[in-house]
């Protein structure tokens, strides 16, 4: 990576693309149907007009060999996505995504661990098998043990109960545990295995899905040390790679923000009155250098990422907004809090994530999208009964646990009835197993805990669209 490109990741991007241009036959195939010349492709000018492009338009379409760069032999693994959004896609990673990694990860090990210091016992709870998640968290700390981090790495799963039985047979002879986590499991993990994890010096890394300040506390709180600093969020997608991570500082930020509405709204444009749920987006920093971001007209994040298998102007659908660190700044200035804004590198690069619109919920880290209910909602053993309208989302209680829940309308006159109920659970499950391989794996762990909870709501209730199409998202 030439130094500068840190100073001016714009040219950095440039050159990427110029050179995907050239090397990767897909993209060029893409560039022509468009009648674009990759010798035109000389200005940030030029790079903000290229198409965009998505799983569907282009990583679907091209066979791998077409889409990658260089030699097969670069290609240092091929592993799949888990099928959220129906059918599980392949990817294929080498080197420079596990540098991307450790440098992301280096980061946030060093500062919320130390681990160049103090033995760490690293328990990567994602899914292994053919799923890139776990697959890829693993080489990447191998390659921080290479550079020098005291790591030593065990890949128990999801479930909590072994987990548990690694800490109990290893972590004795470690100073610490870092686990990576979907937010769901390290909480059921110290839901049944709680005062095992106290006896140690625990660290949680989550992925996956978004959590809330009051989901760190209660965290900090079960780890029994309130107010620690034991919880680190990082986002990424399985197409573009691990993109961001917290810092102490966009910590500090979202927990302030969390109890001022005023600086919510500066900070993160979300308002939220006394009682209610705190809406915040994730926010996290990035290294423009390994990912270059643009935000389209419609407020959608496109990610520009090299590798094997690189990617231009690729959307995730994902909403977002990228800031300057200076522009951080003058935000939490204006809003009262100067001694935060000196915390924060004003030339460093910050990125909030709204969530993706084209789901319905996310319960387990798993994506839950509107067409996985839609075959048992409109089943036709039901279509006397209910009006094909629906609302997926997924709750949390007090005390941070989720549940799936799907709201069902009913046809005009019909009341609510516990046989069409448990009838619209069964098929929604079995549409959610059919659909989701991901959603089978956590079925199959946790059983009727996964399963929705259904609530069949009268004709025209509120929060049902009478005219259009339903937005089935919370």
């Amino acid at each position: 990576m030439n130094p500068a490109d840190r100073h001016d990741p714009t040219q950095s991007a440039l050159r990427l693309v110029q050179s995907i241009a050239l090397s990767v036959p897909a993209y060029r195939r893409l560039l022509g149907e468009h009648g674009i010349d990759v010798d035109a492709i000389t200005s940030m000018t030029d790079l903000a007009a290229l198409p965009t492009t998505s799983k569907d338009t282009y990583r679907r379409p091209h066979a791998l060999a077409d889409l990658q760069v260089g030699r097969p032999e670069e290609v240092e693994t091929i592993a799949s996505s888990a099928g959220s959004s129906g059918t599980p896609t392949f990817w294929s990673r080498g080197q420079r995504s596990t540098d991307h990694g450790a440098a992301m990860f280096g980061h946030v090990l060093r500062e919320s661990a130390d681990t160049e210091h103090r033995a760490t016992l690293a328990l990567v709870t994602f899914p292994l098998g053919p799923y890139i998640g776990g697959a890829f968290m693993y080489a990447m700390l191998l390659e921080l043990r290479r550079r020098g981090h005291r790591l030593s790495i065990a890949t128990p799963g999801m479930d909590p109960d072994v987990i548990a039985e690694v800490v109990s047979e290893a972590a004795d002879g470690y100073q610490q545990i870092v686990i990576f986590a979907y937010p769901p499991i390290a909480r059921d993990l110290l839901d049944t295995h709680g005062e095992l994890l106290r006896r140690h010096d625990v660290v949680i890394v989550v992925g996956g899905e978004p959590v809330s300040e009051a989901w760190r506390t209660l965290v900090h709180g079960m780890l029994g040390d309130p107010g620690g600093d034991r919880v680190r969020v990082v986002y990424g997608a399985t197409d573009v790679g691990f993109v961001g991570y917290e810092t102490s500082a966009t910590i500090a930020i979202r927990s302030a923000a969390a109890e001022d509405s005023a600086l919510n709204r500066a900070m993160f444009g979300t308002e939220y009155a006394e009682g209610d749920v705190v809406q915040q987006p994730a926010f996290v920093q990035y290294r423009p250098e390994f990912t270059y971001i643009e935000v389209d007209p419609d407020g959608y994040l496109l990610f520009t990422v090299g590798g094997v298998l690189p990617l231009v102007r690729y959307r995730v659908n994902d909403r977002g907004e990228v800031l300057v660190g200076s522009a951080v700044r003058d935000r939490l200035v204006d809003s009262g809090y100067p001694a935060l804004a000196q915390d924060v590198d004003p030339n460093a690069h910050y990125l909030l994530v709204f969530g993706r619109t084209d789901v319905a919920a996310i319960y387990s880290a798993v994506n839950i999208y509107p067409d996985y209910f839609r075959p048992a909602v409109e089943h036709i053993s039901l279509a006397t009964r209910l009006t094909g309208r629906f609302v997926a989302r997924c709750e949390t209680d007090s005390e941070q646990r989720q549940t799936l829940t799907l709201d069902a309308e009913l046809r005009p006159t019909l009341e609510s009835d516990p046989d069409t109920a448990e009838q619209l659970r069964q098929l929604s499950i079995a549409s959610l197993r059919q659909l989701s391989a991901e959603y089978r794996i956590v079925h199959d762990q946790k059983g009727h805990d996964a399963e929705p909870v259904v609530r069949l709501r009268p004709f025209r209730s509120s929060g049902f669209v009478t005219g259009g199409k339903q937005k089935s998202i919370d």
